[in-house]
């Protein structure tokens, strides 16, 4: 399993409706979200469910993330990340969307 970062730009404008059915497909591919923007969303999930993700009809393009661990708003990012997913780990069964 090649789990890796990937930033999912959404297809035309963004909508909450849009954004939490992508994260849904996310999930489904068994990857997390890190990061919701207003033009998508950077999430991690294996190499080989690209095309997966890639064909949910919000999605206009998925393209591959490095972050610079040294970079000027790495820390920062870590921060947001790991809040994010805190946010996912599943409590009592459930699992909550981020948005």
């Amino acid at each position: 399993m090649a789990f890796q970062m990937y930033m999912v730009a959404f297809q035309g404008s963004y909508s909450e409706e849009g954004s939490r059915s992508v994260q849904q497909r996310i999930r489904e591919c068994n990857g997390v979200t890190l990061m919701v923007m207003k033009t998508g969303i950077i999430a991690a999930f294996d190499d080989g469910l690209v095309p997966a993700v890639r064909s949910h009809p919000s999605v206009g393009m998925v393209g591959g993330v490095t972050l610079n661990p040294h970079g000027y708003a790495a820390d920062r990012l870590q921060r947001i990340f790991a809040e994010n997913l805190s946010k996912q780990i599943e409590v009592s069964g459930t699992t909550g969307p981020v948005t």
